[in-house]
């Protein structure tokens, strides 16, 4: 397995931002796509195999996201945990400044909706950038990962900015990303397209497989 801090990419910046932009397309139009029973199916199978890791039983506290339709389902997800006695943080999107901030908030099953990227959020108090530092482990959205740990977001940049935060505040804290069964990609022929602030995940979930990866 290659070392994750290497990039798997040899082309020039350009290069990569267009190969990202094919591939967000790609991901997207077959999200669209994605049947509703389906949909539902992946949802129950995703969360058992989540509920199902060594971490997340130990965990005391874990940061999910609220899905989006086109998104791996984690409402049942979110709803196990807690009736496992698991905190669950939520991320809130802090109004667009100099540099994208997720802010989090307690996950109490009452969600509104974001102004700013029309994403659900918890409505309650919210607790400061710096309360990701109080999950165990991170369960974040992607729209592809490669075996090698890479992963590709939507290009907004909120989660690699956490992910930068994250390690020196709790560095010790397993990153996990959910993707669809066909969004989990072969780095060997396949691989996520990456820039230098692209922070690799300790692992990958899908509704029919799980993966871990080393750390460099």
């Amino acid at each position: 397995m290659t070392d994750r801090s290497e990039s798997p990419d040899a082309g020039s910046p350009a290069d990569v931002v267009a190969a990202k932009k094919a591939l967000r397309r790609t991901v997207r139009r077959s999200r669209a796509e994605r049947d509703e029973e389906l949909k539902h199916r992946d949802a129950a199978d995703l969360s058992t195999r989540v509920l199902a890791l060594e971490a997340v039983r130990r965990a005391s506290c874990v940061a999910v996201y609220a899905s989006l339709p086109d998104e791996p389902g984690t409402a049942d997800l979110r709803r196990a945990l807690q009736q496992q006695g698991i905190r669950v943080l939520l991320p809130v999107v802090v109004e667009p400044t100099s540099s994208p901030v997720l802010d989090w908030g307690l996950d109490t099953g009452h969600l509104e909706d974001n102004n700013v990227l029309n994403l659900w959020q918890p409505s309650g108090e919210r607790l400061g950038p710096d309360a990701i530092a109080q999950a165990d482990v991170l369960l974040i959205p992607a729209l592809a990962v490669d075996t090698n740990g890479a992963r590709m977001g939507q290009g907004r940049g909120y989660y690699d900015a956490t992910l930068a935060r994250l390690s020196s505040l709790r560095p010790d804290a397993l990153v996990i990303a959910l993707v669809h069964d066909d969004e989990l990609l072969d780095a060997a022929t396949t691989p996520v397209p990456r820039e230098p602030h692209d922070r690799p995940v300790d692992g990958v979930v899908t509704p029919r497989r799980s993966l871990s990866f080393p750390r460099a």
